[in-house]
């Protein structure tokens, strides 16, 4: 099936109740104009779970999951977004148009066929290392390696026939020409022209994408070969960067343990489950993506990285935990010893050693200290300021002062330094290289922890949010916003998308929030669910409005009030007497601002208000105003 018209959906999406739907799988209790109930999605202790019907979402306050009613299918059911619509048109006794581009029907006709030829090879390789002679030494290695007939069924792992050309037969007396088998990344074109069997004598390992799907194929030899591994060529449907090996299977356990395990191959996933561990991925070699680690904070933000120990794993550890952390992760690091992998040392140890090896997982802080004490000792003075500078990047990255803290303790004491002296050399670097310790993205970054507790949100913060929200119950408020506060009115890119879509859908008759879902991305409608949770204090939607817009630019007098003292005292420093009088003379307006509006004298606060404006208009070109970029 094609894209589906968006007139379409929303019909769909007007005739399915979320509350019905949810209630198919929670058990909901009804509290006021919302249902509460615990979430499916994560070991919830105490009701976290909130269903909002007049804005047809749902939002989980536990594990920060949200969205609409074609999310929340999605995710407990596995389906793609096409697939839940469908579900629920079929429910709601609506029929889905057929699509008219022909290009469009030919894509899906090819697409569909590579998919078939995927499952039947899967099915094919899985029969064959079942029941043919040949497949009959894969089939000791792998009970060699302890896993039983169960453990090979859930993860349907097969066998490729030494022959060059038996998997491209079988697919024929299917109907399924061999070009079209290459196109799935299963067989080669040789110069000749003549195709053959991409996989030859090696045990089949399916890779499915996160709905299920088998999307393409890894195969692993049983003697000295090289390689050792090879998947399929990328196609299509296998684009290797973009795919997590097993998530399918984990994704649920993921949200229940709370965190995600991820390790560099399929024996490593594959033997993670026969122990009971079902929270494991692999990124299917050993460099992290950027696209792997956003397909995993879909579940989660808490990743534990648990590749081989040797060299090239330390390695790839070190470039995966910069990327999760850029990406809004909390994320430790396992040290399995003696340079084992994953799959070894369950083997050898056992489950209970491997959980006392994830209790013990270092932060990412932690573990970067190690390593860079490990490759050279800090001895001298500059080997230590060496060790700092490697590791106060990922510092300045975190957004939890407690976490900063605790990693400059554990540095002070790695270095047998004092704390204070740590923290002294912290903040000249934070000073040095221009950035704050607070990411610019604060509130979309670490939504999931801030927005559970009002009390972290900031003032500022809390205004945008108000706004926002305002702006989702009337979009015709964005005007005013606009008006007030610019073309960019949110400090938060996450905030502004939203506001974007909103700009556009509210043009449209019969506008309803839950359309949002429609177009933005999973973060942002964990984000748009949140929103649409928070009540709107009153009934006069421009005097709230208003009492935002007058909190936000508080907030901005403040910040400038503060640069502009940094701007004072390095004009006094310089001896620049004439600058030094114009911003004494704004800071000193400003000041009187927030004095006059703290006895409440309005009459001062307009004077005081036109006044600045002035300023602002007439020395403007001395010095760079706030968020201009002094150009």
């Amino acid at each position: 099936m094609g894209l589906i018209p968006g007139e379409v959906i929303e019909a769909v999406r007007l005739r399915s109740d979320i509350v019905e739907v949810v209630s198919r799988y929670v058990k909901l209790k009804k509290k006021g104009k919302y249902f509460t109930g615990s979430c499916p999605f994560h070991q919830d202790r105490m009701p976290s779970f909130t269903v909002t019907p007049d804005k047809q979402a749902f939002h989980c306050f536990g594990c920060n999951t949200g969205g609409d009613v074609f999310r929340f299918l999605m995710l407990k059911e596995n389906l793609t977004f096409i697939e839940a619509v469908g579900t629920l048109a079929q429910q709601a006794g609506i029929t889905l148009p057929s699509t008219e581009n022909p290009a469009e029907r030919e894509r899906e006709r090819r697409w569909g066929r590579l998919r078939q030829i995927n499952s039947l090879a899967k099915d094919y390789f899985r029969d064959i290392f079942k029941y043919h002679d040949s497949a009959a030494v894969a089939r000791r290695y792998m009970s060699g390696r302890g896993l039983t007939t169960e453990v090979l069924e859930r993860f349907q792992v097969g066998f490729a026939l030494p022959d060059w050309g038996s998997l491209l037969e079988f697919l024929g007396e299917k109907g399924y020409q061999p070009r079209e088998v290459a196109e799935a990344g299963l067989a080669i074109k040789s110069e000749r022209g003549k195709y053959y069997d991409r996989f030859r004598k090696r045990v089949m390992f399916p890779i499915w994408d996160v709905t299920g799907r088998v999307i393409g194929f890894g195969g692993r030899v049983l003697d000295d070969s090289i390689p050792k591994y090879i998947n399929t060529s990328e196609t299509t449907l296998f684009i290797k960067s973009h795919v997590l090996y097993g998530l399918h299977h984990a994704r649920g356990a993921v949200r229940e343990k709370g965190y995600a395990i991820i390790v560099e191959g399929y024996m490593d996933v594959i033997t993670a489950y026969r122990y009971g561990i079902a929270n494991v991925v692999a990124s299917l070699g050993t460099s992290l993506t950027r696209e792997q680690g956003r397909l995993l904070m879909n579940y989660s933000r808490n990743v534990i990285i648990a590749y081989d120990s040797d060299a090239a794993g330390v390695a790839a550890t070190m470039r995966g935990l910069d990327l999760l952390q850029e990406l809004g992760c909390q994320v430790r690091v396992v040290n399995i010893p003696d340079g084992k992998d994953p799959d070894d040392f369950l083997q050898r140890q056992g489950n209970h050693a491997w959980e006392s090896l994830i209790n013990q997982a270092p932060s990412l802080i932690e573990y970067k200290l190690q390593q860079a004490v490990s490759i050279k000792p800090a001895k001298t003075v500059s080997d230590k300021l060496e060790v700092m500078l490697r590791v106060f990047p990922n510092l300045v990255g975190i957004d939890s002062e407690i976490e900063k803290e605790e990693g400059l303790k554990a540095m002070a004491r790695l270095l047998n330094l004092s704390p204070e002296t740590v923290a002294g050399e912290f903040k000249r670097f934070e000073a040095n290289s221009g950035k704050k310790s607070t990411n610019t993205d604060n509130i979309a970054k670490t939504k999931h922890n801030i927005f559970n507790n009002e009390k972290k949100l900031d003032t500022k913060a809390k205004a945008e949010a108000g706004i926002l929200r305002l702006i989702l119950e009337d979009p015709s408020l964005g005007e005013i916003v606009l008006e007030e506060l610019g073309e960019k009115p949110f400090s938060s890119n996450y905030f502004q998308n939203i506001f974007k879509y909103v700009l556009a859908a509210y043009k449209k008759p019969a506008y309803q929030p839950a359309e949002l879902f429609n177009y933005i991305e999973d973060d942002e409608q964990a984000l748009l669910s949140f929103l649409l949770t928070l009540e709107i204090p009153g009934d006069n939607y421009i005097q709230i409005m208003r009492g935002y817009l007058e909190s936000i630019n508080r907030c901005k007098r403040q910040e400038r009030r503060e640069i502009l003292l940094k701007e004072i005292n390095e004009a006094e420093k310089s001896g620049n007497d004439w600058l030094l009088n114009d911003l004494w003379r704004e800071y000193i307006v400003l000041k009187g601002i927030t004095e006059a509006e703290w006895t409440g004298d309005h009459g001062r606060v307009a004077s005081l208000m036109q006044e600045n404006q002035h300023i602002l208009k007439t020395g403007s070109w001395k010095h760079p105003r706030e968020g201009s970029d002094g150009n």
